[in-house]
C-alpha cells in the first residue's frame, strides 16, 4: 500500500497549474495589446503599403490564417502587442481585419522594426503613467492632457534663443459657502464658488515637456524622464488620397 502516492501527485499537478497560470498571465503583461486609435498623437500615421503578399491571422497568435493580403495596398494599424500588428486592409471580398507579424510586414527594414519596438516599449510606459495619473519628462502635450485635461493657461518664453511655453492646470474644487457659513449645504450654485486646490506648471520645448512643477496632494517626490516620441514609427503617410484597405494609389 502507497497511501501517499495520490496527494503527492495532486500536489504535483496543483503546482504545475499553478506555474501554467502564473506563465500565462506573466506572458499577457509581458506582451498587452495596446489599442492606438484613442492612445497616438492627433495626425500620426498609422498606416503601410504592404511590400509583399501578408497572411491575415484571426488572432495575435498566429493560427489560422483569415485571408492574405495583396502586396502595395495600404493597410491601416489599429493595435499592436510586443511581436504583431492588428491591421484593417481590404481582402477578397471586401474590408477584412486580422494580425500580422511585425516581422513578415516589414521584412528587411531593420530600422523600421526597431522603431516600432521603440514606439511600443515607450507606449507601455506612458500608459502606466496616465493610469496612474503621472506626468514624465520627455511627454506630449496630447499625452499631459490625457492626465490632466484641457489647460488652465499657458504663455510663451524665449530665452537666449530657445522658445518655450509654459502650460498651466489649476486643480480645482468646489466650495459650498453656504456649509462655510454655518448655513449648511447648499443646491444653489450660487452659493457654490471654485477654489484652486493645486496646480502644476510643465515647460514644453519643441512640443515636449522639459521641467515640471506639481504643487498638489499626494503629488510624485520625484518626476521620472521617458524618452521623447517617436514620430513615425510606421513610416511616412503613404498619402493622404489613398484611403486605407483600397490598392495603392500610383
Amino acid at each position: 500500500m502507497k497511501p501517499h502516492r495520490s496527494s503527492s501527485l495532486g500536489a504535483g499537478f496543483a503546482c504545475l497549474l499553478t506555474l501554467a497560470l502564473a506563465t500565462s498571465t506573466a506572458t499577457a503583461e509581458e506582451n498587452p495589446v495596446l489599442q492606438l486609435r484613442e492612445m497616438v498623437e492627433p495626425g500620426m500615421n498609422l498606416s503601410f503599403v504592404t511590400r509583399a503578399e501578408l497572411p491575415l491571422h484571426v488572432s495575435r497568435r498566429a493560427g489560422r490564417v483569415l485571408e492574405t493580403l495583396k502586396a502595395e495596398q495600404e493597410v491601416t494599424v489599429l493595435a499592436i502587442d510586443r511581436f504583431g500588428l492588428q491591421v484593417r486592409g481590404r481582402g477578397k471580398h471586401g474590408p477584412v481585419t486580422g494580425w500580422v507579424g511585425q516581422r513578415k510586414a516589414f521584412a528587411g527594414e531593420k530600422e523600421r522594426l526597431e522603431a516600432i519596438q521603440a514606439f511600443y516599449e515607450r507606449q507601455i510606459e506612458v500608459e502606466r503613467l496616465v493610469s496612474a495619473k503621472g506626468p514624465a519628462i520627455g511627454m506630449s502635450l496630447h499625452e499631459l492632457r490625457r492626465i490632466f485635461g484641457k489647460p488652465s493657461t499657458h504663455h510663451r518664453n524665449e530665452k537666449e534663443g530657445e522658445v518655450s511655453h509654459v502650460v498651466v492646470w489649476s486643480i480645482v474644487e468646489k466650495m459650498d459657502l453656504g456649509e462655510n457659513l454655518g448655513l449648511g449645504s447648499s443646491d444653489s450654485e450660487i452659493l457654490k464658488m471654485e477654489v484652486e486646490i493645486g496646480r502644476v506648471e510643465i515647460e514644453m520645448v519643441k512640443g515636449i515637456a522639459k521641467s515640471i512643477s506639481m504643487n498638489i496632494e499626494d503629488g510624485a517626490e520625484q518626476i521620472p524622464t521617458i524618452k521623447p516620441p517617436v514620430a513615425t514609427p510606421f513610416g511616412p503617410d503613404p498619402g493622404e488620397n489613398a484611403l486605407a484597405g483600397t490598392a495603392k494609389k500610383e
